[in-house]
């Protein structure tokens, strides 16, 4: 999806916020900012939000020596849903319809972005554990993902966030119990980038319990073909069921040609008015 105003303006305030926080270099902060707002104003032609937000963490690496470090939000928002995680397990397969239940935690869960939202912490997963319960997966595509996995052998699920992939794995396990035949292949980050998921973070959560689990091949917060590794386009080539998480893997994967189920939380405008949903609704979309 082609980068618009919006991404532009979103990215540079959450990164410049988090920037602030963490360095105290004056002369190192500007120059930050200047170099933001040059690749902000004139970005190469068809570009996407992730290629912009790669960009942004080369740029802050340069100059600070290391890339935007995002690895205690991780921690903490992994270690607090690890936490609720068999309880709520529990809770989903005790629903009437628990693949649809376990949509609703994986939608909402979308909600854990750093690169959208700059001020997250602890009482956000109470927004998303109650977001969950007034979210609405489509009816149409949510009978076409059961009717797709009771005929499927392979299933390649396109993770995002870190907090949002205990949920994702929850949805996993069920999928899993209810569709024993279904072989998962999880696709991670290839490199660490914002609070994206990377092979790590999955071995911490335990996702490999329940999935194969491969990287991308790149530090992109999306999953953008042209740079994506060679066992990433084999696992897309020959899944029978592809889930993908998030606004990034939205904006690189969608209009690829490839039957894709989208999960996210709407936070963006564009988006919005793109699919027809309400702002901060959380939605399933399949693209065919």
């Amino acid at each position: 999806m082609q980068l618009s105003d919006e991404c532009k303006g979103c990215l540079f305030n959450s990164q410049l916020k988090k920037a602030e926080r963490e360095q105290t270099d004056k002369l190192k902060l500007k120059e930050f900012v200047d170099k933001v707002r040059a690749l902000c104003a004139n970005p190469p032609k068809n570009y996407c939000a992730p290629l912009l937000m790669r960009d942004i963490d080369r740029a802050y690496a340069w100059i600070f020596g290391t890339g935007l470090d995002y690895s205690e939000e991780k921690a903490m928002f992994d270690n607090l849903l690890l936490k609720m995680e068999d309880k709520l397990f529990q809770r989903v397969i005790s629903a009437d319809d628990c693949l649809s239940e376990a949509l609703k935690f994986c939608m909402a869960a979308n909600f854990i972005d750093f690169a959208r939202l700059s001020d997250l912490n602890a009482e956000s997963v109470e927004y998303v554990i109650s977001s969950a319960a007034c979210a609405v997966p489509d009816a149409v595509a949510l009978l076409s993902l059961k009717n797709k996995l009771e005929t499927a052998k392979t299933l390649c699920f396109l993770h995002d966030n870190c907090g949002e992939i205990v949920l994702d794995k929850i949805l996993i396990r069920l999928i899993k119990q209810i569709y024993p035949g279904v072989a998962v292949t999880s696709v991670v980050r290839g490199g660490a980038i914002i609070n994206d998921v990377t092979i790590e973070d999955a071995k911490a959560v335990g996702l490999y319990e329940f999935a194969d689990v491969i990287g991308n091949g790149t530090a992109i917060p999306g999953t953008y073909l042209k740079e994506a590794s060679k066992e990433t386009l084999e696992v897309l080539g020959k899944s029978d069921v592809i889930i993908s998480k998030g606004l990034g893997n939205l904006e690189t994967l969608y209009g690829e040609g490839y039957n894709v189920f989208y999960m996210f939380t709407c936070k963006c405008g564009h988006i919005a008015d793109r699919f027809g949903v309400p702002l901060w609704s959380a939605v399933l979309t399949e693209e065919k």
